[in-house]
């Protein structure tokens, strides 16, 4: 409850240090791949998996200044993987956890310099981004791939046994033109269930602002 109420006193931070010389109100997209794994306790086998995620930004674009502020709504298909073993059988075995959100971060931008008067956008000055994030998980797969054969089973959130509906965490990210490379902390427990679970999620987009 203590971390829950500095996130939500964060949030209230980020809008007053970032309106403050806000002079506009800019949206734009953010698209590419991912690269997610979950922090389990007991299992030191997982790795990264490879998807996809896309979204929207809103953002309040300073001039002539270095803070800024953005909320993005975000779909994200994250997961983890394990690593190649053997069964009892001598199968070669392999299991992922395909897990699909939407996430919402409130992120203050920091420019790393003032803007140019011949700045038309913010895409040639270096920024960075952080702040918490909170996301809604609508669901996921079990997936298990013996001797290169694939079956999953789809799992709901609200089942007893299955995802925790609400994750949240602490996001940063650098961002020069339009490319973006994005870190993601879980502080929430993934799943209803069994030992400690967190998303640890990293993410490359093409990402703009008109």
């Amino acid at each position: 409850m203590k971390a829950k109420s500095h996130i939500v006193l964060f949030i209230f931070m980020l809008f007053a240090a970032s309106s403050l010389q806000a002079q506009r109100i800019g949206g734009g997209l953010l698209v590419g791949p991912v690269f997610s794994t979950m922090n389990l306790s007991g299992n030191d086998s997982t790795t990264f998996r490879t998807d996809f995620t896309g979204g929207v930004r809103i953002a309040l674009i300073p001039k002539r200044f270095i803070l800024g502020g953005e909320i993005d709504v975000v779909y994200s298909r994250q997961g983890t993987s394990s690593k190649k073993g053997l069964d009892e059988s001598g199968n070669t075995i392999r299991y992922m956890e395909k897990s699909h959100y939407i996430n919402v971060p409130l992120l203050l931008n920091i420019y790393l310099r003032r803007w140019n008067e011949d700045d038309e956008d913010e895409s040639k000055i270096p920024r960075l981004r952080i702040g918490p994030q909170i996301g809604f998980c609508i669901g996921g797969n079990d997936v298990t791939v013996v001797n290169g054969k694939r079956k999953q089973q789809y799992i709901i959130p609200w089942e007893k046994g299955s995802f925790n509906r609400i994750d949240y965490g602490l996001t940063a990210a650098i961002s020069y033109w339009f490319v973006e490379v994005r870190y993601t902390f879980g502080m929430a427990n993934v799943f209803k269930d069994g030992e400690k679970s967190a998303n640890h999620v990293i993410s490359v987009t093409w990402s703009d602002v008109w």
